[in-house]
């Protein structure tokens, strides 16, 4: 779809490129939108407890990076590195 005509996200005024198909159901919103706007209690910037909440999913992988010895912020720097790196 050309970026022109996107649907437009009523929380933060973006084009929703993604997931175009669920537009509808997340109220005109960016899935994530909808998710801090209806779903998130507290702090956007800390996770909650729905099981869908990103946050949440960063926590658990860094967990068990953790977990098997591996150091988060050192994969998150070299990941970095390699994507904007030229």
């Amino acid at each position: 779809m050309p970026a022109n005509k996107l649907p437009i996200c009523v929380r933060c005024n973006k084009p929703v490129e993604e997931n175009i198909a669920q537009y509808d159901v997340h109220e005109k919103m960016h899935w994530l939108c909808f998710h801090l706007e209806y779903e998130h209690d507290g702090d956007p910037d800390i996770s909650c407890n729905d099981p869908s909440c990103p946050w949440w999913h960063i926590e658990v992988y860094k967990s068990k990076l953790k977990e098997l010895g591996l150091n988060p912020e050192e994969i998150i720097d070299k990941a970095i590195d390699e994507r904007w790196t030229f």
